[in-house]
């Protein structure tokens, strides 16, 4: 299953220094708690962003938007998905574009605030964020705290140096090998099994008697992919896209193994007690399928492959 997804050579600088960034004005150490705040005003009353015609979408009775923004926690180290784009500064991808798409059909402004990615669903407990995106596989899991508005499709992907030297073509290949992945992603689960459900392709791999699966993990996918460059890896593992565009970008050093592992949704994780959020995230989400907005960025990153039936 993925994550979501990240890069080597010239852009590997920018994205791990984006781990670091405030983007956009208010980075992940807290954006305030507008729920609090309209509740403060005794629930909010219609503002600019509430509907005038009949295709727009109703807004009132959803007190994180009526100051008119959207505030997203996400790691922006993650292209083609999420990074940070080397001339303009700002953040760049498959999901910044969706989101203003999305923003755009409420009325509001996305505004994005940089995170380390095992940090994101915490901090949206704590409503340092309205919304989580940031290439979130919408896993059984995860859907036990959070609520998902599901926006994509991909899976797992696996990156090796070019020539794959260790013969690597699938999951049952990195018995035995020392694997590069990021901290808190679902190809962490994959390798030693969800919480409170060990086992996963490390167990398989030790009960075929193939030994284990050693694992490096970092805070970011760039750092990960850069312990492949640097030979203290046999391989590393991403979300197929980011894995792909990881190998496309590495200058002829890696390449990807052609299977997507256990395709599974990305979702925009909302909290559950924010049911009104969700909705109207929900209603932006088919709005921009049915305008045709939705197909044009998959196909700006071509990532149509990955696209919701």
């Amino acid at each position: 299953m993925p994550r979501r997804m990240k890069l080597i050579a010239g852009l590997l600088p920018v994205l791990v220094g984006a781990m670091a960034l405030s983007v956009a004005c208010g980075g992940g150490t807290g954006s305030k708690d507008k729920t609090a705040t309209a509740a403060a005003k005794g629930g909010a009353a219609p503002t600019a962003q509430a509907t005038k015609s009949a295709d727009a979408i109703d807004i009132s009775g959803v007190a994180e938007l009526q100051d008119g923004s959207l505030d997203i926690g996400s790691d922006i180290a993650y292209a083609p998905v999420e990074f940070l784009d080397e001339a303009s500064n700002q953040p760049a991808g498959l999901d910044i574009d969706i989101a203003n798409a999305m923003a755009d059909a409420l009325k509001v402004k996305a505004k994005f605030n940089n995170g380390t990615f095992d940090g994101l669903l915490p901090a949206l407990d704590t409503k340092r964020y309205d919304v989580i995106m940031s290439a979130m596989t919408a896993s059984d899991e995860r859907k036990k705290t959070v609520d998902f508005v599901e926006y994509f499709n991909a899976g797992s992907g696996i990156i090796v140096a070019n020539g794959n030297p260790k013969a690597i073509k699938s999951a049952d290949d990195l018995c035995g090998k020392t694997l590069a992945v990021q901290e808190g992603t679902v190809q962490v689960d994959f390798i030693v099994g969800a919480a409170g459900a060990p086992g996963g392709q490390n167990k398989k791999c030790t009960d075929a008697g193939k030994g284990e699966i050693k694992m490096l993990k970092f805070g970011t996918d760039p750092e990960a992919v850069q312990a492949l460059v640097a030979g203290q890896a046999d391989a590393e593992m991403a979300d197929f896209p980011v894995a792909a565009y990881s190998a496309q970008q590495s200058n002829g050093r890696l390449e990807v193994v052609p299977n997507q592992i256990e395709p599974a949704p990305y979702g925009i994780a909302v909290r559950k007690s924010s049911a009104p959020l969700r909705d109207a995230l929900q209603k932006a989400f088919d709005a921009i399928r049915k305008n045709g907005k939705y197909d044009e960025i998959l196909k700006k990153w071509n990532l149509e492959a990955g696209k919701l039936s």
